[in-house]
């Protein structure tokens, strides 16, 4: 029986995304909305929120034991991107809950018969 793996393709980055699930404020323009940092690295994190800024914009973004500012480089219906102004810890901002570097799994497919593969 043959086997195979592939693994999902990975985006290639300078610095660890740590997942996270932190509450948090954003501010910017005289506006503070709540937020949810969703992952974190050193320079950069993904926001969700229901009302965000534009692309551009420079925010503060605080949550406890944080308080950065940061410009939006991106952004998507419910979420964009932050590069941050200065580097952060993001172990210690997740705190002891740690945090998984966010991989992607392996598939594999082993041989059923000729051709097909589960």
């Amino acid at each position: 029986m043959d086997s195979f793996s592939y693994q999902a393709r990975v985006e290639q980055r300078r610095e660890s995304r740590f997942a996270a699930d932190i509450d948090a404020i954003l501010c910017w323009d005289g506006v503070s909305q709540p937020v949810v940092i969703r992952n974190i690295s050193i320079y950069g994190a993904l926001i969700l929120g229901g009302w965000l800024p534009p692309v551009g914009q420079r925010v503060t973004l605080i949550a406890e034991g944080l308080e950065v500012w940061g410009t939006v480089i991106w952004e998507g219906a419910d979420r964009c991107g932050l590069l941050l102004s200065s580097e952060v810890d993001p172990l210690a901002i997740i705190g002891k809950a740690g945090g998984r570097s966010e991989e992607r799994p392996t598939i594999t497919l082993h041989q059923v018969e000729p051709g097909r593969y589960a």
